[in-house]
């Protein structure tokens, strides 16, 4: 702690707020107030009552919680468009604090403020045992009312309840992996699916090429590594109406490979999650074969080469499928592994695993990569430029790559692969290089998503949940 701080902690008095019991309307005109956590979700509505951005406040519970847990995150959302659709949301943790307004773009995005919204409009802090509010705007105010207790949150849990059910039902029952016939029919006709892509350009020998051109039609879904968190991928799809979109052909799931090889501690070297990711996203992919679509990754094979931590996950990959599945699951899993793309590209944005090629390369040669060896390692293994990683890639390989591909400089690109800490998800524009972002879903305590909102592609952020045994028990 530095000697400043220490000094107002010694010396400043802390903030004391007004405090309520909210139990009506209460309109704050640059006041500031605190309402003690009762379990009761709250509306606020920014601006003037009857024509003011009405959002909901509701702790977060999630479906498999212990009920003595510690006060939950706080979720902010437009009612309006939650429960019906995809839409944008904010989560406040214990601790933190943020201000709603039209000033930031990507609160302009999830809630479209009018222009009765303040730049700054209202401030919100989740103190841990309370919520306390700040109006930042003389002109019209916030109201502040309370809901209906438990009302939303059982409407929350019951769909979230119905899409693990409808997942269940696509698995074809509980996510065990499958028996060794079942999986391998359903490889093949996984394989067979990448053979006859529409979204696909040919490469020279008359084959999908290595780059996928997503239809327009379709909201991108970006879900980076996931190593073997089942759990992740379950959560993704069970929440905000993401399910609902892959079934009406609105949304596509675009996962940036590496779904396989736990990393993490003692876990390493257990295959068995492995497997079972690979079975559910078959599974998927046989179900919405259009809009469900894997990028390999540098761990999407048997290579020796692939390692963590001194562990050859790729040798122990190999083994394990073939102790348990046998020799002709291997030969599939191999045919797969050929026949994947390694680039998608569409006017929403372009991603791969790992990073750009260091030179130029055009879509042509995307498509074609299957001839560069070169190539496919630098999209599949490239790192961003760290002192101890000098060849790693820039700004200038991220411009270059984009006008290669006839990319406006807007069009925003997003790797996985390489997490900057272990304490974070998603990292925006990272090193100063616009709309270059980086997404990994694979820790187990936080689960990051790209999607496009109105436009605009936004990470969302969610809280991991061990839902693999709750969807088993339905």
């Amino acid at each position: 702690m530095g000697w400043i701080q220490s000094l107002k902690e010694r010396f400043v008095a802390p903030r004391v707020y007004d405090q309520i019991d909210l139990i009506g309307e209460v309109h704050l005109m640059k006041d500031d107030m605190r309402v003690p956590y009762t379990g009761v979700p709250i509306q606020i509505i920014l601006g003037k009552r009857r024509r003011g951005k009405k959002l909901w406040i509701c702790p977060e519970f999630l479906l498999d919680a212990d009920e003595e847990d510690a006060t939950p995150d706080f979720i902010l959302f437009d009612p309006e468009h939650f429960f019906q659709e995809t839409s944008g949301f904010l989560r406040l943790e214990a601790g933190e604090s943020l201000q709603l307004g039209r000033g930031d773009k990507e609160q302009q995005a999830f809630f479209h403020f009018s222009r009765d919204v303040a730049r700054r409009h209202v401030a919100i802090t989740h103190d841990g045992d309370g919520i306390i509010l700040k109006d930042l705007t003389a002109r019209s105010g916030t109201y502040i009312t309370p809901l209906g207790e438990n009302l939303e949150e059982e409407r929350l849990v019951s769909q979230r309840m119905s899409r693990l059910g409808r997942i269940r039902r696509i698995y074809g029952g509980p996510l065990d992996p499958l028996p060794p016939q079942e999986a391998c029919n359903t490889l093949v006709e996984v394989n067979d699916i990448l053979t006859h892509e529409g979204q696909r350009p040919l490469d020279h020998e008359r084959r999908c090429g290595g780059l996928l051109q997503l239809s327009d039609q379709l909201t991108p879904l970006v879900v980076g590594d996931l190593h073997g968190q089942v759990d992740n991928l379950l959560k993704i799809i069970s929440e905000n109406h993401f399910l609902g979109g892959l079934e009406r052909g609105k949304i596509a799931l675009i996962i940036l490979g590496d779904a396989v090889h736990s990393e993490i501690d003692g876990q390493m070297d257990d295959m068995a999650s492995s497997m079972l990711m690979m079975d559910l996203i078959f599974k998927l992919k046989r179900r919405f074969p259009e809009q469900v679509h894997y990028i390999l990754g540098n761990h999407d094979g048997f290579s020796e080469t692939v390692m963590k931590a001194g562990i050859p996950q790729g040798l122990l990959w190999k083994r394990h499928l073939k102790q348990n599945r046998g020799r002709a699951y291997i030969d599939l899993m191999e045919r797969f592994y050929r026949r994947s793309p390694y680039c998608v590209i569409s006017k929403h944005l372009v991603a791969c695993h790992a990073g750009p090629a260091k030179g130029k390369v055009s879509r042509e040669d995307l498509i074609n990569m299957r001839e560069n060896p070169r190539l496919i390692r630098e999209i599949t293994w490239n790192r961003l430029r760290r002192p101890n990683y000098p060849l790693g890639y820039t700004r200038l390989d991220v411009a270059r790559f984009r006008r290669g591909l006839e990319l406006v400089p807007e069009t925003p690109f997003i790797v996985a692969h390489n997490p900057l800490s272990r304490d974070k998800s998603v990292w925006m524009d990272i090193d100063d290089i616009p709309h270059h972002h980086i997404i990994f879903s694979g820790l187990p305590d936080q689960v990051s998503v790209f999607f496009q909102i109105k436009g605009q592609l936004v990470p969302l952020i969610y809280k991991a949940e061990p839902l693999l045994g709750l969807i088993n028990r339905i």
